[in-house]
């Protein structure tokens, strides 16, 4: 019996730590559901490689979700979710838990096919510009951009094509290569990148360029269900990015999938700023 107890109080911490599930949606390469590089993207390693070993408090799962599913995850009352790199608003945060900043990232951009982006000029492009020659806009699920690209976004309804199903960044790209549906995507450069790579033909036929309304660089945080469970693990995030060398741990993940010049970027930045940098 006694060795029994002693089993048993051995065993009980694993058995009783509270679930934690890290929700997202498969846009490559943040996260990769498939293929030779399946959970190699800088979100799923993040989740992996950093964030779950530093919590050992919880009982993790994983769950792919579409963006209508991953919001109807986010507001579940009974269990803590949450999901990385999600950009702030102040909508969502009232509907969500923000951590403090994971990492900062370069903007979305516009991506045209290549007689369009010539006849546009070199440079950053005005959204608001492109709007209003009447460009059709495909955007992937319910991002936020920035508040003068979403203002300007829900000023042109009518021109704003969503695509919310799984992969849908990879998909939408190869419509605009077609020339099928719409005349612009606003997507990460490493998201043209990884789908020329993919499809190196119809990669071909599009040109990424930086959009004028956006700033430089953004901050990425940690969503979590407003509830007390994700209450608690939002403070055991916290918690961890305050330990040394998890934010540049994190950071090296996601500049990896960047090219050259946007890595030197981030990281003259980082040297002026300082720990700064993940501060809003």
């Amino acid at each position: 019996m006694l060795l029994a107890l002693l089993t048993l109080a051995c065993t009980l911490p694993a058995w009783a730590a509270e679930r934690l599930v890290w929700a997202g949606s498969p846009y490559a390469p943040m996260a990769i559901a498939a293929g030779p590089l399946k959970g190699q993207g800088y979100v799923d390693r993040m989740i992996v490689e950093v964030l779950q070993p530093g919590l050992p408090q919880f009982r993790h799962e994983q769950l792919q979700a579409s963006p209508n599913r991953l919001d109807i995850e986010l507001t579940r009352t009974d269990v803590a979710v949450c999901s990385p790199a999600m950009s702030k608003t102040p909508q969502r945060a009232q509907r969500y838990r923000y951590t403090q900043p994971l990492f900062r990232f370069l903007p979305a951009g516009v991506v045209l096919r290549r007689e369009q982006a010539l006849r546009s000029g070199p440079g950053p492009l005005a959204l608001q510009q492109l709007l209003a020659q009447g460009l059709r806009f495909g955007v992937v699920g319910y991002r936020a951009y920035g508040p003068r690209v979403d203002a300007l976004l829900e000023r042109h309804e009518a021109q704003r094509q969503r695509f919310i199903l799984s992969q849908s960044n990879q998909a939408v790209l190869a419509m605009l290569a077609r020339g099928h549906g719409v005349d612009a995507v606003l997507v990460y450069g490493f998201e043209l990148r990884h789908f020329a790579l993919q499809q190196p033909e119809l990669g071909a036929e599009l040109v990424w360029r930086p959009l004028q309304e956006l700033d430089d660089t953004q901050l990425s945080y940690t969503a979590c269900s407003r509830n007390p469970a994700g209450e608690r693990a939002a403070q055991a995030i916290d918690a961890l990015l305050q330990q040394p060398g998890v934010r540049e741990r994190l950071q090296g993940l996601y500049e990896a999938w960047l090219d050259e010049e946007g890595q030197r970027q981030l990281q003259a930045l980082r040297q002026r700023m300082g720990a700064q940098f993940w501060q809003e």
